[in-house]
C-alpha cells in the first residue's frame, strides 16, 4: 500500500510549507535518518543511527475531522526516566505537552490504556508495571502496582475489564531468556510464567485478543531473526505466529480483530488471520524507528506509534501517515511506549 501524509491545506499553503519543513534542521536530520535506516536494512550499514538531537519541534497536522473519547496520550521516554502526558485535541491529531512524570519511574518501556482510561506502564528497571488512572485533569496514581519479581518488563497489554494482564519481559534480571507473565482477576503477582522454546530470546510486544490468547514478539539474539507465538488462553508452551521478522517491536489489534505488529527495519504489518503483509512501510516523510504501537478509540481507529527517531505518528487504516509530532528530546531521548487514553 502506497505511504503518504495526509495534509488538510490548500495548494499553496501545502507548498509554502513544504518549503519551510525543507529548510528546517529537523527535516534535514529525518531524511538522513531515513536513509541510514534504508541502508541498515539492505545490508550495507550495521546499526540503527545516531544522529544528533532534532531541532525546534514542529507537528504535521492532518485533516481535523477525527472524534476522540479523551483528551490524553502517553509515552515513554526511558533514556530520562520519563513518562510524558500529551493534551490530545478532541477533534483532531493535535498534541500538546502537559506534563511529565519522573517520580517512580524506571526506565519506563511499553504501556496500554483500557477503554475507561487505566493506564498500564512497564517499569523496567524496578520489574514492576505502575497503573494510573485518567481523569479530566491527567492521570492519577499511580493506584496499584504488578509485581514482576527477577524480571525486566518492556511491554504490557490487558483486557477491557482487566481480569487479564500479560507483560513481556525482555529478560530476567540476571540476563535470562525473555518471558510472558501472566495476571489474573486483578492480582499484583503473576498467576503464570510462560516461555518459548530453548533460546535466550528477547521479549518485545504483547497483545490480547478478543478471545482471550496472547500473541507475543521476541528477538532471537542465537538465530538473528524474530518471531511472534500464540498462547492459546495465554497458557501453554505457545504456537508459532509468525517467523522471519528482522527485528520485532510491539503489537496491537483493531476493533475488527486484526493484528498489527512491528518490524523496526521494515514498518508496520497487518494480519488478517493468518495471512499478513506491509501496512505502513518505512520510507522518507514517513515511518524512521517504529517501536511500539497501541490504536485509539475512535471511530475510525488510528494507530499511533513511537517512533525512536524522536517522534509520535498517527497512522489511519489505510496505512496513511496522518499527524507527525516531533517530540523534544528527538533522538537523545526518544518514545519508546505509546497508548491514547482512552485505549481501543
Amino acid at each position: 500500500m502506497a505511504q503518504g501524509v495526509i495534509f488538510k491545506r490548500s495548494i499553496s499553503g501545502a507548498r509554502r510549507a513544504a518549503r519551510a519543513e525543507a529548510n528546517s534542521v529537523g527535516f534535514m536530520a529525518r531524511l538522513l535518518i531515513h536513509s541510514t535506516i534504508a541502508l541498515a536494512a539492505s545490508g550495507c550499514a550495521q546499526s540503527l543511527p545516531t544522529a544528533s538531537a532534532f531541532g525546534t519541534p514542529h507537528t504535521l497536522a492532518g485533516p481535523l475531522t477525527q472524534h476522540f473519547y479523551s483528551e490524553w496520550m502517553y509515552s515513554s521516554q526511558p533514556s530520562q526516566n520519563e513518562a510524558v502526558v500529551y493534551k490530545r485535541k478532541k477533534s483532531g491529531f493535535g498534541l500538546t505537552p502537559y506534563e511529565t512524570l519522573t517520580s517512580g519511574f524506571s526506565a519506563p518501556m511499553g504501556m496500554v490504556t483500557t477503554p475507561d482510561g487505566r493506564w498500564y506502564i512497564a517499569n523496567s528497571g524496578n520489574s514492576t508495571i505502575l497503573v494510573y488512572r485518567s481523569t479530566r485533569k491527567g492521570p492519577k496514581g499511580p493506584k496499584a502496582t504488578l509485581r514482576d519479581p527477577g524480571e525486566v518488563p518492556v511491554n504490557v497489554a490487558a483486557t477491557p475489564n482487566q481480569r487479564l494482564v500479560a507483560v513481556s519481559n525482555r529478560s530476567t534480571a540476571g540476563s535470562g531468556a525473555g518471558s510472558v507473565s501472566v495476571y489474573l482477576d486483578r492480582h499484583d503477582r503473576p498467576s503464570r510464567i510462560l516461555t518459548y522454546g530453548n533460546d535466550p530470546i528477547r521479549g518485545e510486544g504483547i497483545a490480547i485478543d478478543s478471545s482471550g490468547n496472547c500473541y507475543w514478539s521476541f528477538n532471537d539474539p542465537d538465530k538473528l531473526t524474530g518471531s511472534i507465538v500464540k498462547f492459546a488462553r495465554c497458557n501453554g508452551s505457545g504456537r508459532l505466529f509468525r517467523s522471519g521478522i528482522l527485528r520485532a517491536g510491539g503489537l496491537a489489534f483493531d476493533h475488527s480483530g486484526n493484528l498489527y505488529y512491528v518490524d523496526q527495519l521494515l514498518g508496520i504489518f497487518k494480519c488478517s488471520g493468518s495471512s499478513c503483509g506491509i501496512f505502513a512501510p518505512i520510507g522518507i516523510g514517513g515511518l524512521v524507528i517504529p517501536t511500539n504501537i497501541n490504536f485509539d478509540n475512535g471511530s475510525p481507529q488510528n494507530l499511533w506509534v513511537a517512533d525512536a527517531a524522536g517522534y509520535i505518528e498517527a497512522v489511519n487504516l489505510q496505512g496513511l501517515i496522518a499527524y507527525i509530532l516531533d517530540i523534544i528530546g528527538g533522538v537523545t531521548n526518544p518514545p519508546i511506549g505509546i497508548a491514547p487514553a482512552p485505549g481501543g
